[in-house]
């Protein structure tokens, strides 16, 4: 790494005021950090330091015992100090620092140093804070200059590799780039196996316990891609380090949001073919040779077609392409491998599902849950998306029957009440038969055969019987619960239950033509979810 940066014990006895001074422990310390200059004369410090302070004393607080002198660097180890200076004249002397603690320094490379002669602490004090700005401000001129290479290597094709080793070459210390699908890059002198021991270490966690590895993690839209890490050989970890980890971390994740945006453009040329797979125009072995001439190295187990619906959105626009490639990286963390194409308002994703077992659905509801959920779409544009889920099927070919299931779905979710809340095909359970017989033309029918004495009785007294047919079909013929749910009392459920019975005859709750009036009630708000009659054109009598 690049020491001049830090100021170190070293540098600091190199200066005027130290000239005569004696290091009497610790001297393969002298490479510890000093961010700090602090004067000390009392014998508790645990809570009076942050780490790295030169500590100052003249021992007056802890002349009379020697067990307090050796307690108290016990205490500045611990809180990782840098060192400790004690004028040996007035209150010590050489004979008052124990052995015993000579030898504790030594074991931790704590640096003792000792003046013979009376110092001024406010001169030591000046000139090391003058040191600091002076490396502060050369911290400062080394990250700017630094940025700005960074910046010229991002216009450059492939950055990637070239950032790593910049990253190396800034900090002399072996870096590792990790990506979540396992792929590693080690960048550092070391040969071939004491990298792969090193990234073990870091693996198995045996570096994380002191200061000398730092990760962070690279993010792309809040998505964790991969994970940048340092490891320091020959001490902790410096704020210099830090942040320039920091800024390559940023110049990373534009180079995966380049190549995310790269591909899925790419991908975007293929939105024919596929057109034509979800059409069912391919055999299994032309969609196998497509995946192998496309290097997409999967052998899926299952397959769904997954819509996303977006009438305000335009699918030409940059927009789109980030939503996709938000949506791919997603659901590839769920262990599906995503094709996508346009048609007019709707992006439709193939989902190839790479994993064994019988969670498929789950994996879908966790990466719908998780997109719903990000910040992307908390903006405006994107909070009227739907997503609709066709049949999930076993074999490639079938990806046609699954993209016609999530069209139904679609439509659907787009006709009936705001709060159907239903994403998979299999959800729709009695929506299935309603929409099957729309497309046949004999809803209107069935409904008007079932309800439309009691859709004409509402209409004539501005009553709302269908309301209260529709809580009792659904409390499934509990007088009690019904009242509660409607906030009338017994009497008038009484007497709208005897309307009822008028208008749809007293065996209305008896099988199977209770079955039908429920049918033709959620036909009918299927058909209603603005409250506007279905008989458009048509005077009830």
């Amino acid at each position: 790494m690049k020491n001049e940066i830090k100021l170190s014990v070293q540098e600091v006895i190199l200066q005027e005021q130290f000239q005569q001074a004696k290091i009497v422990a610790g001297k393969n310390g002298l490479h510890r950090t000093v961010k700090w200059v602090h004067i000390i004369e009392v014998s508790e410090v645990s809570n009076l330091l942050n780490g790295n302070e030169l500590i100052l004393s003249t021992g007056v607080g802890w002349k009379e015992g020697k067990a307090t002198l050796l307690s108290l660097v016990q205490q500045l180890i611990d809180c990782k100090a840098a060192g400790l200076c004690i004028e040996l004249r007035k209150y010590m002397t050489m004979t008052d620092v124990p052995e015993e603690t000579i030898q504790l320094a030594n074991q931790y490379d704590f640096p003792i140093i000792v003046f013979d002669h009376e110092v001024r602490f406010i001169d030591i004090t000046e000139s090391v804070h003058t040191l600091i700005i002076k490396k502060q401000y050369q911290m400062i001129t080394e990250l700017e200059d630094y940025s700005r290479r960074l910046n010229e290597v991002l216009l450059e094709t492939d950055p990637m590799e070239k950032i790593l080793r910049m990253l190396y070459e800034q900090i002399k210390a072996p870096v590792i780039y990790q990506t979540n699908e396992g792929l590693v890059e080690i960048v550092s002198k070391k040969t071939k196996k004491e990298n792969q021991y090193l990234l073990q270490m870091v693996n198995d966690q045996k570096i994380e316990q002191n200061d000398s590895i730092i990760r962070q993690k690279i993010h792309v839209w809040n998505q964790t891609f991969a994970e940048l890490m340092i490891i320091s050989e020959k001490g902790s970890i410096h704020e210099f380090e830090t942040l320039v980890l920091d800024r390559t971390v940023t110049a990373l994740a534009q180079v995966i949001l380049r190549e995310l945006w790269t591909e899925e453009r790419r991908m975007a040329k293929e939105s024919d073919w596929i057109q034509d797979w979800l059409n069912g125009e391919h055999t299994k072995e032309q969609v196998v040779k497509y995946l192998a001439e496309h290097k997409l190295d999967i052998n899926p187990k299952k397959a769904v077609v997954l819509l996303l619906n977006a009438k305000q959105l335009n699918i030409a626009s940059s927009t789109t392409t980030y939503l996709k490639m938000l949506l791919r990286h997603i659901f590839q963390e769920q262990g599906f491998f995503l094709l996508s194409a346009d048609l007019k308002k709707t992006i439709v994703f193939i989902l190839l599902d790479n994993r064994e077992g019988n969670d498929c659905r789950k994996r879908i509801e966790a990466g719908i849950e998780h997109a719903l959920k990000s910040d992307y779409f908390k903006d405006d544009f994107l909070s009227h998306i739907q997503f609709s889920v066709g049949k999930i099927v076993n074999h490639l070919t079938e990806v046609k029957i699954s993209y016609e299931k999530a069209k139904e779905t679609a439509i659907v979710r787009d006709q009936a009440s705001n709060n159907l809340s239903i994403f998979f095909y299999d959800d729709l359970h009695i929506y299935r038969l309603i929409y099957a017989a729309q497309e046949q033309g004999i809803l209107s029918e069935f409904i008007n055969d079932y309800l439309k004495p009691v859709l004409n009785y509402d209409k004539l007294y501005a009553a709302n019987l269908i309301d209260t047919l529709n809580v009792y079909l659904e409390c499934n013929g509990s007088k009690k619960e019904t009242a509660q749910r409607l906030y009338i009392v017994r009497q008038s459920l009484y007497h709208r239950l005897k309307k009822l019975n008028e208008l749809l005859g007293e065996d209305f709750m008896i099988t199977p033509k209770r079955q039908a009036i429920e049918f033709a009630v959620s036909a009918y708000k299927y058909l209603n979810k603005n409250e506007q009659t279905f008989f458009k054109g048509e005077k009830l009598s």
